[in-house]
């Protein structure tokens, strides 16, 4: 055999190797975003309400806990969290005794985060205070809304990115009109 066709193989069986490893990365790498993605239990999330919102709006805060099980092969980096969340309460302002549904974007942001290590579960926080909400008037929250109903609280969207398998997959899910809690007058 000459040098040449020697060569060319080795370089063939080079290319051979390096393909089939890089589509083994990829099939364990999807496979075990897959695992992540398909129990529901394994991302979760909890609000936690503090202050009063009626009384001093500056001193209301909201934390939003996720928990992310990470049951794949790799860490989960570059974790964002983008949310959007929504303050829905009823006001009568036309004076007709019929209550009108009113919705206001009060955060509109996204957070990143430390990886998540394969195989461990993590909780993520979002603290969300009086300084990270958008412009809202609160004057006119406080005195139109209708004390016989809740002000409820809407994640109008939640989107989780991050990459997986040493960065050569990225995955985004999104969940959409989450209801978080309810604020009681």
């Amino acid at each position: 055999m000459k040098h040449s066709t020697l060569a060319k193989l080795s370089i063939q069986a080079l290319i051979l190797l390096i393909a089939s490893m890089l589509s083994y990365v990829a099939f364990i790498g999807g496979y075990s975003a897959l695992i992540i993605l398909e129990e529901e239990d394994n991302i979760d999330l909890e609000a936690k309400f503090a202050g009063d919102i009626m009384v001093d709006p500056g001193l209301f805060e909201i934390e939003i806990d996720f928990t992310i099980n990470n049951e794949g092969y790799s860490d989960l980096e570059d974790l964002t969290i983008e949310m959007e969340l929504l303050m829905v309460y009823n006001t009568d302002a036309n004076n007709d005794g019929i209550p009108e549904e009113v919705e206001v974007t009060i955060f509109d942001d996204d957070k990143s985060f430390d990886a998540i290590k394969a195989g461990e579960e993590d909780t993520k926080s979002i603290k969300i205070e009086y300084e990270d909400l958008t412009d809202v008037n609160w004057n006119d929250i406080l005195l139109n809304a209708e004390p016989a109903y809740d002000i409820l609280f809407i994640a109008e969207s939640i989107v989780i990115s991050a990459k997986y398998s040493y960065g050569l997959l990225s995955f985004k899910v999104e969940l959409e009109d989450t209801e978080l809690g309810t604020y009681f007058f």
